[in-house]
């Protein structure tokens, strides 16, 4: 086994202990080392990135801050006698750096090369693209894509170009069908000749038939791997985002509900608080707001804080079964919130329906019911909704003592003629109950203004207690007043209000006679009872 063989090994042996497999991974072809090395970037605290499309000058320039970039990725070669003679045979591939800016880098390593010739070189690529490439290039503190920004605003609206090519008048130019679809898309060719067109749009004084300059030689190790189509910010993004996700995962956290410390794998982070939690402790807390039904604004349990919880996040933590219940749940309190929006009454359907605020009547696309909006039954054009006889009392308390606004509405409901109908009614019926009673036979309301409390009816001459309503006999009715055994012994002119001016001697004198007068054997009738007085 040569020395170069030896180093080599070593070398490989030594970057698999420093390196994870996602940053470094090696195979063995034509007894040559094949490797694979992914610098990602270490980016300083508030590093953003700046964009705008270079067409437009008086737009602003668009900040968005980044914690992590698309990793360097360097493809190597390791030929037999290196490192003695020969450099690793390499190419440097980016999707945020320009093929310029990469041949740029590309000469550096070689330079570092030259600097240790003879030398294990890997370790010190790899320490460089990390750690300096962002002070080499200057970009230390934002990184800029305008170019890149601009050649996507460029290739989509040459692309919309060529997708209405074959709108212009008179234009002859053929485009490709697939026979599975009706779209119509314009060809490659077509696509081609929108971007020469927008070109030479850009530079019209450029004359067709003058030579172009000969393009400067690009280092064809350096390779800008940006998809045409692709938005480099949201491709960014993306990045950002998963690159996060990746490195949440692979930490350690303290769980503010349980105290214990758990891998981020097993854990969850409410945005944009950051506040973290085991997934054990949040599924208990997320199924019993669930169960309860209360499921509006789950709120991050740490201590008055206002970040909520997604229903992405919830549908990772909790089962299939739950997720649907909340699903549900929540859609049903968020229609509940919408003025707009009405179930339908039929038990069966229960489907949400749209309305206008004004409208009295909606129709749902379900089962095709069409119903009063306030009363829920069958629609029943401008009559006003019916009310139940033990809704009465309820709704007249609360018209009466509703706003001016809710008013407008019980009106729109139920009619204003038919409610102040029905206060009136309910009024009277409240007076008679309370000023009338009812004849023991026939049941006729009678109202007493003034006299004893010994009652005929005026529609059946029947005598009745005023009092108790006990049925009286005709021809002995007072019996009733001044037996010991009634409970309404003695009360004859109970609650009776005197007249004005009257002798309250009178008014004594004149009951205790007869009051006092008790036989068990002879009937009494004050009306043949006569008193004499020698004035």
């Amino acid at each position: 086994m040569s020395m170069d063989n030896e180093k080599q090994k070593d070398e490989i042996i030594a970057l698999e202990s420093i390196y994870n497999k996602e940053e470094f991974s090696y195979h063995k072809e034509n007894d040559q080392y094949e490797c694979t090395l992914k610098a990602y970037v270490t980016l300083p605290k508030d590093y953003f990135f700046t964009y705008k499309d270079s067409r437009r000058p008086e737009d602003p320039v668009e900040s968005v801050p980044i914690s992590h970039l698309p990793p360097l990725s360097l493809f190597l070669t390791l030929p037999l006698n290196y490192p003695s003679e020969s450099p690793p045979k390499f190419t440097l591939v980016s999707s945020w750096l320009s093929q310029y800016v990469l041949a740029k880098l590309c000469k550096k390593l070689d330079l570092l090369w030259e600097e240790n010739k003879g030398l294990e070189i890997l370790f010190t690529w790899m320490a460089f693209l990390k750690d300096e490439t962002l002070e080499f290039l200057n970009i230390e503190t934002s990184l800029g894509i305008n170019s890149a920004y601009t050649f996507y605003k460029m290739n989509s609206e040459a692309t919309q170009n060529a997708g209405n090519i074959s709108e212009f008048k008179g234009d002859k130019t053929e485009v490709n069908k697939d026979p599975k679809s009706k779209n119509m898309e314009p060809s490659i060719d077509v696509r081609k000749s929108v971007i020469r067109k927008t070109t030479h749009e850009k530079h019209p004084t450029k004359k067709r038939g003058k030579k172009q300059r000969t393009r400067k030689f690009v280092d064809q190790r350096a390779i800008s791997d940006r998809l045409i189509g692709i938005n480099p910010v949201q491709m960014l993004l993306d990045y950002d985002l998963k690159r996060k996700q990746t490195e949440f995962k692979r930490n350690f956290y303290m769980c503010k509900i349980c105290f214990l410390d758990k891998l981020g794998d097993h854990c969850t982070q409410f945005v944009p608080c950051f506040h973290v939690f085991c997934k054990e402790c949040i599924f208990t807390y997320l199924e019993i707001r669930i169960k309860e039904g209360n499921v509006k604004n789950i709120s991050c349990p740490e201590d008055k804080c206002l970040s909520e919880a997604t229903p992405g996040q919830v549908k990772d933590l909790v089962s299939q079964e739950l997720f649907a219940k909340y699903d549900a749940t929540l859609l049903s309190v968020t229609l509940d919130t919408m003025t707009d929006i009405v179930y339908c009454p039929r038990p069966h359907c229960q489907y949400p329906v749209s309305r206008e605020p004004n409208d009295r009547m909606a129709s749902c696309p379900a089962c095709q019911y069409a119903f009063c909006v306030y009363c829920k039954m069958v629609y029943h054009g401008i009559e006003p909704c019916k009310f139940k006889s033990a809704e009465k009392e309820k709704l007249v308390t609360e018209y009466q003592n509703a706003p001016d606004e809710k008013k407008v509405q019980l009106e729109q409901r139920y009619g204003r003629k038919q409610l102040q109908a029905l206060v009136e009614n309910t009024m009277s019926e409240h007076w008679i109950n309370t000023n009338s009673r009812h004849c023991p036979h026939c049941n006729a309301a009678i109202e007493k203004s003034d006299g004893c409390n010994k009652m005929v009816c005026w529609r059946c001459n029947t005598y009745f207690c005023w009092l108790c309503g006990t049925r009286l006999r005709a021809d002995t009715p007072y019996v009733h007043f001044r037996s010991p055994q009634s409970k309404c012994y003695n009360m004859l002119f109970h609650g009776v209000v005197p007249e004005a001016g009257q002798d309250d001697e009178d008014d004594l004198d004149f009951p205790a006679l007869y009051l006092d007068y008790n036989s068990d054997d002879e009937e009494f009738n004050n009306e043949d009872f006569v008193i004499e007085f020698d004035l």
